[in-house]
């Protein structure tokens, strides 16, 4: 049995028992009985869905990114602590991850921005931090990830972060002379070369003169609401200058 719920239901497609067994807390497992995967309850389905009734306790196992054929994981509302998964994150096929309402802890795994198309529920675990404590979760997810339910908190996600991410992206950041801190997962962006913030965390300098841009500047300059400051000069920048700049009026 998977915990001392006896009310666990699990639906797989098609798969060898001896590929896959899940650890759980208190030593309990997966029970395997003739090739089968199985539980208390056992549904067989075409499709690749997991489900598991509430109450269930002990850390989401890193067997669930073996699935590769999961649309559907929804682990919500149990007691499950731990780290979540990075494995979780080459589930391809995903469409939903709803992990919130339990007691996870640890940073976001960065992992989770490769899951692009799906839907990730994460709130609910209060105990989840960034590094070092602060509440940001990892740039690829914010950025990556329409679904992300923190996506639209400033705290955890930033949109001017993701703003200097396209800048970065769209100017080819890795060919620049100083990219000190730029687009590092769990990196505060003000702390990024060339980035100057006030007090709200808000972009009033961005100062990135002889650095070896190149390729074009971003649209989303026009996402730094508060810039005051923009030296872009010596630099081998093409294309013509993004209308949004004419709407920073602090500048």
């Amino acid at each position: 049995n998977l915990s001392n719920n006896r009310q666990e239901m699990m639906c797989f497609s098609s798969m060898e028992c001896s590929d896959f067994v899940f650890e759980y807390q208190q030593g309990d497992t997966v029970c395997c009985k003739d090739n089968t995967v199985c539980s208390d309850i056992v549904e067989i389905e075409g499709g690749g869905t997991f489900c598991l009734s509430r109450g269930l306790r002990g850390k989401i196992s890193a067997g669930f990114g073996s699935i590769l054929t999961l649309e559907l994981l929804d682990l919500s509302s149990n007691n499950f602590a731990g780290n979540i998964p990075p494995e979780i994150g080459r589930l391809s096929r995903l469409k939903v991850l709803n992990l919130a309402d339990n007691v996870l802890t640890g940073s976001i795994p960065p992992a989770l921005g490769e899951l692009a198309d799906a839907i990730v529920l994460l709130k609910g675990n209060d105990q989840i931090k960034g590094k070092n404590g602060s509440k940001i979760a990892p740039l690829s997810v914010c950025s990556n990830v329409p679904g992300f339910d923190f996506g639209n908190d400033p705290t955890w996600c930033p949109p001017e972060r993701n703003a200097l991410k396209k800048i970065h992206e769209e100017a080819r950041g890795q060919e620049w002379t100083n990219a000190t801190g730029w687009v590092v997962e769990f990196n505060d962006h003000c702390s990024w070369h060339g980035v100057e913030c006030n007090q709200e965390n808000n972009v009033i300098r961005l100062t990135l003169e002889n650095g070896g841009l190149s390729g074009r500047i971003s649209n989303a300059i026009a996402n730094l609401t508060s810039l005051e400051t923009l030296h872009l000069r010596d630099n081998d920048l093409k294309g013509s200058i993004p209308d949004g700049i004419g709407k920073l009026l602090n500048l």
